[in-house]
This record gives structure tokens, C-alpha cells and sequence, in this order.
């Protein structure tokens, strides 16, 4: 890509409030292009980023179009960046092509700028756990490694600047940034894909399409270039007869080129790493994860030394089945990332036998509770259900299996109240409060970072009063 963005006439579609677009302003901006900021979002609804935005450089000469979006405002103008946000088949969007606008994200800026090799993380679930846990492995060979993307504190335009050629920046890509990729015919050097599950079907036609994305990480790869696969996962196992690629797989079940496991020992071909008495997190999946990690770490070389070091000090991250306190003997946990059935079964699993208390519920994205619900009956002691489209869904499959009515409480109107009756029912000195939602949160929160953030909050409340 192009490095030459002076006095370019350039319009960012959508500025949210994750912080990778305003990350792509900042940039723009140092490089001296001419900004149209769109938004549908009000000024109030934007306030944290306006906030933000207002202290960079230059930044007055931005013209601001909030709360809805101009046709007009997507012609004549040299480039359009997409939030990841906008649905590809907007109308704003088709307009700009029949006028031969180029139309990239993020991503696409990322890869055509930087000029050295990169890891690309994708997956329904595991991604931000398996990006991670590979950056704090490879920071103990590469000191200047960062990990960025779709995690959400590192925006991919907030640490270009600060790479070397020789950096392997680990950059976690969600199936919205991959279609825009997909586009300009690119994919990592080497790519992870931890698997390929039933999700966003709130925003794709069906689940085809969604796979389709998520394809897109390996689709471009080239011979000399590396794709990394979950053999326990047919979907991403399948990926591997469609890229030219090298493949290596890694598995919790079976023997494989890449990372697997073996009476409580991870291999990488025939070599010991490490045992996985040593691994601090909970679950099969994010044991998966870690020799999704392994694999890649091995593959550049880091040592066993090393990357037992990092493994064994991850304690994982925010918000996915991170413990949190213990109050009155029961262990908290905040899940609020999961926003899938899927993510949630796993993270009951995880804590199967511990008196799960489970906190759940919000909006759907057009997905199937069925398993869910199962799962709930085999696992949770007691379910507080929050109020939302998907809760009801949820609900409707609790009643099909005869979910017993007194192992529930259900249409709970705000977190707050739900908090407290999860602390009602779940059991004194053995019990576990898990707040896994397995939906979508926009009925009562910005975003699942919101909704978790608001839950630490009360747990953090209740803890100042027992004190």
C-alpha cells in the first residue's frame, strides 16, 4: 500500500467506541490526510471517544457527521475506511463503489504498511486467549512483539509505528476485518484458526457465509507461508485442502504435527514441552488454545524454557472465565466475552462440580440454545437469567427438556438485581457465581466490555460492604 496519505480526502465510516478507529484517526492525522468522520451514533453515545479524539493534533479540522450518515459525504473522496461495524452490503457503500472509491478497514491498512511478516489469529472462540498467550511467549525472544487487532486494547494503527521488520506482530482478526482482507487478496504469514463454530448469524445469511470469512486467513497464504488448524475442529480442520500453505495441526485428542496432548504432557513432534499440571487456566478449550500458541512459538523458535515460563504465568484474559474475588467462600468469575451458547458450555464445563451458580442472558444473534440449555441442566445448580431476545430462546429450550422451575429465576430486568439474586442461591464456602451471558448485550449495555466492566463493579460493591 501506498505510504502517502498527505492531503488524501478520506472518510472513516464509523468511529465507534472500541478505539480502533479513532487509532486509525490519530494516524491519518500525523500523516497529514484530510478527514471526514460518519457516524450513525449520536454525539452523546460517542462521547468517550469525541473526549479522546478532541486532544489529538489537528483534530478540529475533521468535519463530523453524527447520527446519521450523507450520501453525499461518500463521493469525491479518495479512500473510505470501513469500521469493521458496517455491514459490506451497506448502501453508502455500494454508492462509493459505483464511483470507484477504494474501501479498506483497519487491517487491510495494517498489512499493506507494514512491511515485515505477522501472525494472523482468527476463531470463534480463543482467539484473544490464543493471540496473548503467543505474544507473552514470543516476548520472552522478541522484545519489541505486540499483539493487536480486534483484542481490545490494542489497536493494529496504534502500534504500527513502534514495529521493527523482524517484530512478528501477533494481529487478532474477527471474520468483519477478514471479508475486507479477503478483498485485497491477503492473509498472514503464518495463520491460526482455533476453530470455526455457529455465530453471527445476526449478521451473515447463514453459517456458510460465516465460515466463508473466517476461510479468508488462509485463502491468499502462499507456499513458504504457514497455516496453523485445530484438528478437533472439522471446520477448521478443512481449511487445511484449501490453502497453499505448509499446515500443521494441533489437537487435544490425537497426534499431529503440531502441538498436541499426551498423558498430561504437551508435545511438539516427538519432544516433551511441558505438563499441563503447570497451566493456571481452567478449561479444556483454553488448554486448546495454549498449544494453538505452542505450535506457532515452536515453529519460530522460541525455546521450551521460555515458553513454559510464559504459559505458566498467564493468567488469562479480561473478562473470559477470569476469577475475580471470593466472597463468603464463593468464587466469582467474570465470562461476559462469551456472547455465544458455545463459548458459555465451555465455560461451564470448566467449572463442572463446582456449584455453579450460572448468570447468563441478553440478545440473540440469530443462534440455537438447545445444547445450552442441556448443558445448564447437567452442570449449573442454579440459573439467574437476565431479560433479553436471546434469554428467551434460551428459556423456550429450558422448557422443552423440563428444566425444574425452582432451579431458576428468570426475565431478571437489570445486572444489578441479577448479582444479587446469584448471590442468594449460590452455596456459602463451596459455591461459584459464573456470569457467562451467551448472548449479546446491547438490550442493556454499549458492548460486552461495558457489560463486564459493570459487573466488576458490583462485585467490587459488595466486597467494600463486607469489609
Amino acid at each position: 500500500m501506498e505510504n502517502n496519505f498527505k492531503d488524501k480526502k478520506i472518510l472513516i465510516m464509523g468511529l465507534g467506541l472500541h478505539g480502533g478507529a479513532l487509532a486509525v484517526v490519530k494516524w491519518l492525522l500525523k500523516n497529514e490526510a484530510q478527514l471526514t468522520i460518519t457516524d450513525l451514533k449520536t454525539r452523546q453515545q460517542l462521547k468517550p471517544t469525541l473526549d479522546k479524539l478532541q486532544k489529538i493534533s489537528g483534530s478540529k479540522n475533521i468535519k463530523l457527521i453524527l447520527g446519521k450518515h450523507d450520501i453525499k459525504d461518500f463521493a469525491g473522496q479518495d479512500l473510505i475506511i470501513q469500521n469493521p461495524g458496517v455491514p459490506k452490503d451497506s448502501k453508502y457503500l455500494i454508492s462509493a463503489r459505483k464511483n470507484n472509491i477504494p474501501i479498506i478497514n483497519e487491517a487491510v491498512m495494517f498489512f499493506g504498511l507494514y512491511p515485515g511478516r505477522t501472525i494472523g489469529i482468527t476463531g470463534t472462540r480463543g482467539k484473544s486467549t490464543t493471540a496473548t498467550i503467543l505474544h507473552k511467549i514470543l516476548a520472552t525472544k522478541i522484545k519489541h512483539n505486540v499483539v493487536a487487532g480486534n483484542i481490545a486494547t490494542n489497536p493494529m494503527l496504534e502500534v504500527l509505528d513502534k514495529l521493527k521488520k523482524n517484530s512478528w506482530p501477533v494481529i487478532e482478526l474477527s471474520s468483519w476485518q477478514l471479508e475486507n482482507m479477503e478483498e485485497y487478496d491477503i492473509s498472514p504469514d503464518i495463520a491460526v484458526v482455533t476453530n470455526v463454530m455457529v455465530d453471527h448469524l445476526n449478521r451473515y445469511k447463514d453459517f456458510a457465509e460465516y465460515r466463508k470469512a473466517k476461510y479468508a486467513i488462509v485463502k491468499n497464504q502462499k507456499q513458504g507461508d504457514i497455516a496453523v488448524l485445530n484438528h478437533d475442529n472439522s471446520n477448521s480442520k478443512n481449511f487445511a485442502k484449501r490453502t497453499d500453505a505448509k499446515v500443521y495441526f494441533y489437537s487435544l485428542k490425537s497426534k499431529t504435527n503440531g502441538a498436541y496432548l499426551k498423558d498430561d504432557w504437551i508435545y511438539f513432534a516427538k519432544t516433551k514441552v511441558m505438563s499441563t499440571e503447570d497451566i493456571q487456566l481452567l478449561g479444556e478449550h483454553n488448554l486448546s488454545n495454549i498449544l494453538a500458541a505452542i505450535t506457532v512459538a515452536k515453529l519460530i523458535g522460541v525455546s521450551d524454557a521460555n515458553i513454559k515460563k510464559a504459559v505458566v504465568g498467564f493468567r488469562g484474559v479480561d473478562y473470559r472465565l477470569q476469577y475475580k474475588a471470593t466472597i463468603d467462600g464463593i468464587k466469582i468469575y467474570n465470562d461476559s466475552t462469551s456472547t455465544t451458547p458455545d463459548a458459555t458450555i465451555a465455560a461451564l464445563r470448566a467449572l463442572r462440580g463446582r456449584h455453579v451458580v450460572l448468570l447468563a442472558g441478553g440478545e440473540d444473534k440469530k443462534l440455537d440454545y438447545k445444547n445450552l440449555a442441556k448443558e445448564i441442566d447437567k452442570i449449573a445448580d442454579f440459573l439467574v437469567l437476565l431479560s433479553g431476545s436471546g434469554s428467551d430462546k434460551l428459556y423456550a429450550e429450558l422448557e422443552k427438556i423440563k428444566f425444574p422451575s425452582y432451579r431458576m429465576v428468570s426475565n431478571i430486568q437489570d445486572l444489578k438485581n441479577g448479582w444479587r439474586l446469584a448471590l442468594k442461591y449460590a452455596h456459602k464456602q463451596e459455591g461459584s457465581i459464573l456470569f457467562s451471558p451467551a448472548a449479546a448485550s446491547f438490550n442493556m449495555f454499549i458492548n460486552e466490555f461495558d457489560r463486564a466492566k459493570k459487573f466488576d463493579e458490583l462485585i467490587n460493591g459488595t466486597k467494600q460492604k463486607k469489609k
